[in-house]
């Protein structure tokens, strides 16, 4: 199952450098998702506009002694443009199906989150700087194996950085209280992402992505993962992406795979 998925992940990222190939330029500064990157963007969506962020993503994980777990999922993320400073994210799982030790197949958790940036690039900057805040809230709609049951809340500091020849590097740092059901209480987490993307064409952007979280859970260890995908815009207000996720030390999946699609209406 890893095999086809891997040769799967292969195909569509094929696809959208054939695609890419093909298909006349599009402006690039229109729809800018921030997925398959776990990294969230200091740009925010324009005010006034939406833009939906959706995809499907499958995840191994093997552990000693316990059955490997795969997960299917559906994933989905509303970003709304409130101000041109603020933007709301309402983000979602209508669909997950693990297969493990436990299997189950229902909906995920839903997340909030609000985003507020306090400084925009300006073009005589070096390099331009986008810095904002996140806070967010997951509302747990799930028991497990799926979710826990439990309400976690976090912060996270968001900064995106124009590099010389076409080069673009965001970092997220933030922390996190994660819900325990056993026993019952929060555990804090900290979070560090950064993500170097790449503007291959005009249309299509490659990026390069590390991941860090310590433990989820009581007992558990940290994940440090890397994360490399590609995004094709189509045109200024729709875009596809394919990404595969591999964990390097820790514990957390050992593969993901991503791919979706995103769109922008303003």
């Amino acid at each position: 199952m890893r095999d086809e998925t891997a040769k799967a992940a292969l195909r569509i990222a094929a696809a959208i450098v054939f695609v890419a190939a093909g298909v006349p330029a599009a402006r690039a500064d229109e729809i800018e998702p921030d997925r398959p990157e776990v990294t969230e963007s200091a740009r925010l969506v324009p005010r006034g506009a939406l833009q939906l962020e959706s995809g499907l993503a499958y995840s191994r994980e093997r552990r000693g002694g316990r059955p490997t777990e795969e997960t299917f999922e559906a994933e989905a993320d509303l970003r709304i443009g409130l101000w041109h400073d603020l933007e709301l994210n309402l983000g979602w799982s209508p669909l997950v199906r693990v297969r493990g030790a436990d299997d189950d197949t229902g909906i995920g958790d839903v997340t909030l989150g609000v985003r507020y940036r306090f400084v925009e690039g300006f073009e005589d900057a070096r390099w331009p700087p986008h810095l904002g805040v996140k806070v967010f809230a997951k509302l747990p709609a799930a028991e497990e194996p799926i979710g826990t049951g439990r309400p976690d809340f976090g912060v996270l500091l968001l900064a995106s950085f124009e590099l010389p020849h076409d080069f673009e590097l965001e970092v997220n740092v933030g922390a996190a209280a994660v819900g325990q059901t056993r026993p019952n209480g929060y555990l804090a987490q900290a979070i560090a992402t950064a993500s170097l993307s790449y503007d291959i064409t005009p249309s299509l952007l490659g990026f390069l992505e590390t991941l860090f979280n310590s433990a989820d859970e009581r007992g558990g260890r940290g994940l440090l993962a890397v994360n490399v995908g590609l995004v094709y815009r189509l045109t200024r207000r729709l875009a596809i992406d394919a990404g595969v996720q591999t964990s390097l030390a820790g514990q957390g999946p050992d593969h993901v795979v991503r791919t979706g699609l995103s769109v922008l209406w303003r």
